[in-house]
């Protein structure tokens, strides 16, 4: 009973934080403000993230309260949380006085770490992607593999927060389409951490989305929320690809976060390409093209998300086909050039994107 309970106080709790936090954040000047990347009007407190986090806390330790534990908390639950803390408190620092990337990419790294050894979430096998249908086991390169794929889901999604609510939105599609193979697969064995994360990212969206005739944010999710949500959405990844009950396989989750992992990939790859570093922010990411193209915010928004429903929709489709490992992951390959051939050719076509004509091509 005190398990679905849980969902219910982090959306309440999620929402009244907010409230609280936002004038502080606007006193305290961590607030995001208009520029050549940034599409919305007038500046925007970046508390969305922390009150997000704060929401789950509180769930977690009522929910233990409640159950009558003898520990006020769970060392999953615990292990969680204090990943998520050491990035939200890094991600608060530099929405408000700027980090360097490297201290940003150790914080990642610690997270993971923590995730690795506090709740035992690593990635110890890639499925049955050996062309004998042999299971592909890391060995000894699991932890610094599991470590890479953190830390590169992490920054996804931050890369991701370009607009309003689109990490959480992506973050949201991602959690529910595994939500709902976990329902079909698992039982619903490892729906604890999702769906608080889930409902927490639900009561941020209705303040933060340009609804109920808003025409602007309320509020941001900042660094601090979207690196948290990257670490919950591989979390959840990892346990149900390498859990004691295995939900589906590592193929096949792919594609329930296949549009981050395609923007990223491919955003990096032409940043090198052009001999700039594939950290360096800038306007190229497919939601960047999609609103210079004429759409609105909220147009993009539902493309984006669309985009992100197909990706699971496939993933559940295959799954319950019983496709070969080795067939998911060629055919998710397939799929990320293809998404490299269409923002290539986006990018030639300018005058559907408004760019001059004459301008040099940014692509690969």
């Amino acid at each position: 009973m005190n398990g679905s309970l849980q969902p219910i106080i982090a959306f309440v709790a999620t929402i009244i934080l907010i409230v609280v936090l936002r004038p502080l954040a606007i006193k305290l000047g961590i607030t995001d403000a208009p520029g050549e990347r940034k599409s919305h009007q007038g500046e925007v407190p970046l508390v969305g993230g922390i009150a997000i986090f704060l929401a789950i806390a509180v769930a977690m330790v009522i929910n233990n309260a409640l159950a009558d534990s003898e520990y006020w908390i769970d060392r999953q639950s615990l292990s969680f949380l204090g990943g998520s803390a050491l990035l939200v408190l890094v991600g608060f620092l530099d929405d408000w006085r700027g980090l360097s990337p490297l201290i940003r990419f150790i914080a990642q790294i610690c997270a993971a770490l923590i995730m690795v050894y506090g709740a035992g979430h690593e990635l110890l096998n890639l499925g049955a992607l050996a062309p004998s249908g042999a299971v592909i086991f890391l060995g000894v390169a699991a932890l610094p593999f599991t470590i890479f794929i953190t830390v590169g889901m992490i920054n996804a999604i931050n890369m991701c927060d370009g607009l309003d609510g689109l990490s959480g939105n992506m973050t949201l599609v991602s959690l529910a389409g595994l939500g709902i193979a976990n329902s079909i697969w698992g039982s619903g064995v490892y729906l604890q951490t999702l769906n608080v994360v889930s409902a927490a990212i639900i009561g941020f969206l209705i303040l933060n989305q340009r609804i109920l005739s808003r025409k602007k944010a309320w509020i941001f999710l900042g660094d601090a929320g979207s690196m948290m949500l990257g670490f919950a959405l591989i979390w959840n990844v990892i346990e149900i690809t390498q859990g004691y009950v295995t939900i589906i396989s590592p193929a096949a989750a792919l594609w329930f976060i296949a549009v981050p992992i395609f923007d990223t990939i491919t955003m990096m790859a032409r940043r090198i390409y052009h001999g700039r570093s594939p950290f360096q922010a800038d306007a190229e990411h497919l939601h960047h093209l999609l609103v210079r193209s004429g759409l609105t915010v909220g147009e993009t928004i539902g493309i984006m998300c669309l985009l992100a429903v197909i990706g699971c929709t496939i993933g559940l489709l295959l799954t319950y086909l019983g496709i070969a490992d080795l067939i998911v992951a060629i055919l998710f390959l397939l799929t990320g050039l293809a998404y490299l051939w269409v923002i290539q050719t986006a990018w030639r076509t300018r005058r559907f994107f408004g760019l001059p004509v004459s301008e040099p091509a940014k692509i690969i």
